[in-house]
């Protein structure tokens, strides 16, 4: 080290024998060997103060040789480390003995490093102290890595006392040299009890002896051992355990010691005596359950089926199992079931479908079929487990159902289709008024535009007046068009007082040539509601007509409102004719019943079925003098009740 440059300097002689030339000599020596030191380096008086510093030490410091001489060395030490620096210092000066401290230094920058500090003496011939010379050797990378070293050796200790598995580490003979501190309290023994003792015969119950030491010998071979066995407490009950010992080896490849961990599985065993006692029982209840149950591995292929199934398909368990279920399904089923079920298992979720499963008199007959994941106590996967139900009914049900929508679906574009029938001659009128106009505007503008000199703005005028009757004709032909349309589901938002405003529009010359006056009171501030506009059209139109006819030539008037009403939208239509009778109000909602000889019965129950799939409700009622008032409902939020059912 560079310190022995000093501890191994020869005595000099004493000042009183030297001569001017050989001190002035000496001292060019000592300042030489100082700069020369690649580490900040001092020489000092016999008394402590500080003689000289060499040009490292000061441009690590920042200071000035002037400041050294007057502040001390202790000047340049962390404030943290300086009483104890100066202690020792102290106590070396005051021996006559070497210095060694490991101090904080602070830097030019004002960084402090760590610094391995050593002053030594320098004798003269009589032993006495001449001088003293030091040396600051930078050790900041060595105290890191010492403090990484600490901290990892604390953290393995940590983590091996923490570790919520018994762990015990044995030497070669099977004796205990440590365990954490989970052993002691799996197995209720102290750690003085455990040390330098024979670990089979602390915890290994004695009918197990010979397995233990059929382990060790197959660790000697295999270099590893894993295994479920009992191991016995302190106060002699035994514990369920999972065993894993492997080897601690050298740096020569030898074996230096046992590392051993011990899991606790006396809880799993018990859920495994439970589970298969609750097998037993689920076996037997789904033998006698009213469906067909069935299971699957963790393979996602089938390992029970249930007597219901069995019975149903006429077949075997040994049939069954595996993929063999699938020789029951229809062929056009296969692989729709084989991709919904495979999606489900593989994202381990819930799933449903259905299919055609061949009973055992060989008729193919609808299932539905849903499944859900099944775990352990312990939270691990264990298959799927699923249930059958016979649809068969339920799906000849549904298509007679859907059958008769379309019957449904069918009468009321008919009803549209015969409303407009009667309408024919008001429809013919309404056209007619736009386009007679617009040829009015059409021989105008031929007109203008013919004079000798041509007035364009009067030609430009009367063209706009052509489009714009033009416009009016194609609005009207929209309206019956979209009325003569046989597919109407479909909801948007609507305004119900445009569709009111839509139906007088068509209706106004059939009033008129039944000496019946239109008036509305409509609530401007009637929110918007999602629903199938051409329906609720049918629904205006097959009221307002009822209305039209039941005052026909009695100079009557037609008052359609609209208003909220409990958080709804409502619509009435009332009229000044011949009223309903009490015990028809009901009754005329009913299909095919009509008071008209010329009536189908059908408007009025099918304007009912199309409010009530909007989750509306419409209802008739006589009015106090003469007349009858219809009116319906509708939600904000209209549902789809179809779709529902």
């Amino acid at each position: 080290m560079k310190q022995s440059r000093f501890t191994e300097a020869a005595p000099v002689r004493s000042a009183s024998a030297e001569s001017p030339v050989d001190a002035e000599s000496r001292e060019f020596h000592v300042r030489t060997l100082i700069d020369i030191i690649p580490d900040p380096a001092w020489s000092a008086f016999p008394n402590g103060g500080i003689e000289a510093c060499n040009q490292r030490w000061l441009d690590y410091t920042g200071m000035s040789l002037d400041e050294v001489i007057g502040a001390g060395l202790a000047a340049a030490i962390d404030p943290r480390d300086r009483p104890l620096f100066e202690e020792k210092r102290q106590e070396a000066l005051t021996h006559g003995e070497p210095c060694e401290a490991e101090a904080r230094m602070r830097r030019a920058d004002g960084c402090y490093r760590w610094f391995s500090i050593r002053e030594v003496p320098l004798r003269n011939d009589d032993s006495g102290i001449s001088r003293w010379f030091g040396t600051s050797v930078d050790i900041e990378e060595l105290k890191r890595a010492q403090e990484e070293v600490l901290k990892q050796t604390s953290l393995l200790d940590d983590l091996f006392e923490q570790t919520p598995e018994a762990v015990a580490l044995l030497n070669d003979d099977g004796r205990v040299v440590r365990v954490n501190r989970e052993f002691t309290r799996m197995f209720g023994f102290g750690r003085d009890e455990l040390l330098d003792c024979d670990i089979d015969e602390l915890i290994v119950p004695e009918a197990l002896i010979e397995n233990a030491r059929e382990y060790s010998r197959q660790l000697k071979r295999a270099g590893r051992v894993e295994a479920e066995t009992v191991r016995r407490r302190k106060d002699g009950t035994d514990v369920h355990v999972s065993l894993l010992a492997v080897p601690v080896t050298a740096a020569s490849d030898r074996q230096v010691a046992t590392y051993t961990r011990y899991r606790d599985i006396t809880e799993r065993k018990r859920a495994e005596e439970r589970l298969l006692e609750s097998e037993v029982r689920f076996r037997a209840i789904a033998d006698t359950a009213p469906v067909m149950i069935w299971t699957t591995g963790t393979d996602g292929l089938c390992d029970y089926f249930s007597k219901p199934w069995l019975d149903f398909t006429g077949r075997t368990m040994e049939q069954e199992v595996g993929t063999g279920w699938t020789e029951g399904v229809h062929p056009d089923d296969v692989q729709g079931c084989f991709d919904r079920f495979l999606a489900a298992f593989h994202a381990r979720k819930p799933f449903g479908m259905d299919y055609r499963l061949r009973r055992a008199d060989g008729e193919y007959r609808w299932v539905d079929e849903s499944g859900i994941p099944r775990y352990t106590t312990g939270g691990e996967f264990a298959g799927y487990i699923g249930c059958n139900i016979d649809i068969t009914d339920r799906k000849r049900a549904e298509e007679e159902r859907e059958r008769l929508r379309q019957l449904e679906a069918s009468l009321a574009h008919i009803n549209r289709v015969s409303m407009m029938g009667e309408l024919a001659a008001s429809l013919a009128h309404e056209i007619k008024q736009p386009i007679a106009a617009a040829v009015m505007n059409a021989q105008a503008c031929v007109q203008w535009l013919r004079r000798d000199v041509p007035d364009v703005s009067e030609a430009c005028e009367a063209a706009a007046g052509i489009l714009k009757n033009a416009n009016r004709a194609v609005d009207i032909l929209d309206r019956v068009r979209s009325l003569y349309t046989r597919d109407t589901a479909h909801r948007e938002l609507v305004d119900l007082n445009e569709i009111v405003r839509e139906m007088i529009v068509l209706l106004r010359d059939k009033a008129d040539r039944s000496s019946v006056s239109i008036r509305t009171a409509l609530d401007p501030e009637l929110p918007r509601i999602t629903a199938d506009r051409v329906q609720l059209q049918q629904v205006m139109m097959n009221l307002m007509l009822n209305g039209i006819e039941a005052m026909k030539d009695t100079i009557g008037e037609l008052v359609v409102r609209s208003r909220r009403a409990d958080g709804q939208s409502l619509i009435s239509v009332s009229d000044s004719g011949i009223g309903i009778a009490a015990d028809r109000a009901d009754r005329i909602f009913e299909a095919f019943f009509t008071t008209k000889p010329e009536g189908t019965g059908m408007g009025l129950s099918i304007s009912r079925k199309i409010v009530e799939s909007h989750g509306g409700r419409l209802w008739a009622s006589a009015n106090r003098e003469r007349g009858a008032t219809f009116q319906f409902v509708l939600p904000d939020d209209v549902r789809d009740d179809e779709a529902a059912r």
